[in-house]
């Protein structure tokens, strides 16, 4: 520990930590720097204001396994307002940062400068190789110091205006380049994203949260004087007042107009202040935006709900056509992203929708960032129903959300709303209606055929499939076709039981033709079951070479036969030139299994899969169709 006196109003000051290198007088703002055993006052700086962070120099607290201490606070600002850095030394010997932003804390440590490496070639949206790792820019800005108190570990210049760059990686992992006032060589900070509750400072060393625009609780428009309920004040930097179109700034601790809009078709649907409970957390709609894109013409408008939680942060309530969805923030590190064509995140392919240029046209109630009207971002929607990931960049900063469609009901129910409108059309992120009636008709189609085919089974094991009549008949040169010369009896052949009968034809034919009439008798009542069979065989050559057409056999199945004893009656019908001996077959196959049911089954089994498939298919035919990154 090293103590003296400030150089400029002589009250104690003393340096705890061994990293610091200047400690902000508490007495009179002056910023004291140790010169061996001297201090030297290196000039003042400003007070710091009470902000909603939690932490507070002198906090103790532990993280992967080593304790640490809040030695020091800056308060930056870009123009927007102060937010905070904390710089902690831990017992290890490691120093690092810790700010906050929207219920997230990052903790970061120092890791050297990056040479070579230049603010110009940095833009959001763009891909860094550093540190053997892979980053995604979120964000450039800049911002000065304004405040400081505690001890630091180098000198505070409240003139320079710093810039910097955020980017993030996979799983948590941040990085910010520090590039100060130049435009290479940044000095590099690495580390994570984590909850409060990670650092391990006890509650009693934390802050109570308290809002630091307690005056704004009940405040009024500046140019209508209507009541303004600000229900997050600390956190609310623009304001849009739903009476008069007024939007007000309210980054310097009061308001201020800004400008007059024009106001929104319809009130929101969802009441500002409004309280509702979705995915088991209760959230207060701060917000409401009206956004439209124009394409070939056409605006399409859509309306955007600000959602608040104090322990969760911002989320956002879309409604477009009556469809909503739930958007949460995401680090763009997390997804993995080919630009206008795919992107990928926790395991599930997103596949690019659209691509619009998307205007704030109306705004009100409170929001946390400079909203303004008229602003406009490229946004750029990757869809896998229900799910989305929706990226909006700017010039300075890109953001990244994850989306979930959500029923209308079930909105309707969270904030217990009358009535919601109607979805109308098919919106980017909606699931197919059919889809998993597509599935499920075609999982009871499959059960269904494998009964068939197991019916099919049986029926083959328990035919007698039995060869009842193998003849072979010669016709003379002289019989008349389709007269009784041409006319041939069978030995009688019995049947053992009821059953189907197969009935085969072969003819001993080239370039011509043969038709069988068969004629069954059943000897015992004198009953006639008749068929008839042609065959044709004709071959030859030509220019194009050989060919073949027809066959010289065939086959059929008759009806079911009652048993008895048959004896079948054949008569040949051929051309009659020239006179020539001719030969045929007949084989009669009793009881014979016979697939062509199970065919005809099949096919009307397809039917529901098919008509289901088409349906699904129409819905994603129609679905894509507004599509303008779609191949």
């Amino acid at each position: 520990m090293t103590q003296g006196r400030c150089p400029s109003c002589g009250a104690d000051v003393e340096f705890t930590a061994g990293s610091a290198q200047v400690v902000v007088c508490s007495h009179c703002q002056t910023v004291v720097a140790r010169k061996d055993a001297d201090f030297e006052a290196l000039g003042k700086i400003g007070r710091v204001v009470v902000t909603d962070s939690p932490l507070q120099v002198g906090a103790e607290g532990r993280y992967d396994g080593s304790a640490f201490q809040v030695v020091g606070h800056l308060q930056k600002d870009h123009g927007a307002g102060p937010w905070d850095e904390w710089y902690v030394e831990f017992a290890d010997g490691r120093t690092g940062w810790v700010s906050e932003s929207e219920g997230t804390v990052h903790l970061l440590f120092s890791g050297g400068v990056e040479e070579g490496l230049s603010l110009s070639d940095l833009h959001p949206g763009e891909k860094l190789r550093l540190r053997n790792r892979h980053w995604v820019v979120e964000e450039r800005g800049h911002g000065k110091v304004i405040a400081a108190e505690g001890q630091l570990p180098s000198d505070v210049d409240p003139r320079a205006d710093s810039w910097y760059v955020d980017a993030t990686s996979s799983k948590g992992a941040i990085i910010t380049l520090d590039f100060g006032v130049h435009a290479s060589d940044p000095e590099v900070f690495i580390g994570a994203r984590l909850k409060l509750e990670q650092l391990g400072i006890p509650p009693d060393q934390l802050r109570p949260r308290v809002r630091r625009k307690v005056d704004l609780k009940q405040a009024r428009c500046t140019e209508c004087n209507g009541p303004l309920e600000l229900r997050a004040p600390d956190k609310s930097l623009r304001v849009g007042c739903p009476f008069c179109g007024a939007l007000l700034d309210v980054s310097k601790g009061k308001l201020s107009f800004l400008r007059l809009l024009e106001k929104p078709e319809h009130a929101p649907l969802i009441p500002l202040g409004a309280k509702g409970t979705l995915r088991d957390t209760e959230w207060m709609c701060l917000g409401f935006l009206v956004r439209s894109c124009t394409v070939e013409g056409i605006r399409y408008p859509w309306e955007e709900y600000l959602l608040f939680n104090r322990s969760k942060g911002f989320v956002w309530l879309m409604n477009s056509q009556g469809h909503w969805v739930f958007l949460e923030p995401l680090a763009a590190g997390d997804v993995q992203l080919v630009p206008h064509v795919s992107a990928f995140f926790d395991g599930r392919r997103y596949k690019a929708y659209q691509n619009v240029h998307a205007v704030t046209e109306n705004v009100q109630g409170e929001f946390y960032w400079e909203v303004t009207a008229g602003e406009y971002a490229e946004a750029t929607e990757y869809v896998a129903p229900p799910y989305s990931i929706n990226v909006d960049s700017t010039e300075n900063e890109v953001s990244y959300t994850f989306g979930e469609y959500l029923a209308p009901e079930v909105v309707k129910e969270a904030f217990k709303l009358e009535a919601v409108p109607s979805p109308e059309g098919i919106v980017p992120s909606q699931p197919n209606p059919h889809k998993a009636k597509m599935l499920s008709t075609v999982l009871w189609s499959i059960g269904w055929l494998m009964l068939l085919l197991l019916v099919a089974g049986l029926f083959s094991a328990t035919s007698l499939n039995k060869v009842v009549l193998d003849q072979q008949v010669t016709v003379p040169a002289e019989a008349t076709p389709g007269t009784p010369s041409a006319m041939k009896f069978s030995e009688p052949f019995d049947l053992e039981r009821r059953g189907n009968m197969k009935v085969y034809v072969a003819a001993g034919l080239m370039n011509d033709w043969m038709g069988i009439q068969g004629d069954l008798v059943n000897q015992e009542t004198g009953e006639v079951v008749g068929f008839y069979e042609e065959v044709s065989l004709y071959q030859g050559s030509d220019s194009d070479g050989s060919w073949s057409e027809g066959s010289a056999n065939g086959s059929l199945h008759l009806s079911a036969l009652p048993a008895g004893k048959y004896v079948l009656r054949t008569t040949a019908s051929y051309d009659p030139t020239p006179a020539r001996v001719r030969n045929y077959t007949v084989r009669l196959t009793h009881d014979s299994p016979n697939g062509g049911w199970l065919c005809v089954a099949f096919v009307l089994l397809l039917l529901g899969p098919v008509f289901a498939f088409f349906r699904s298919h129409n819905f994603e035919t129609r679905r894509w169709a507004d599509s303008n990154l779609s191949e």
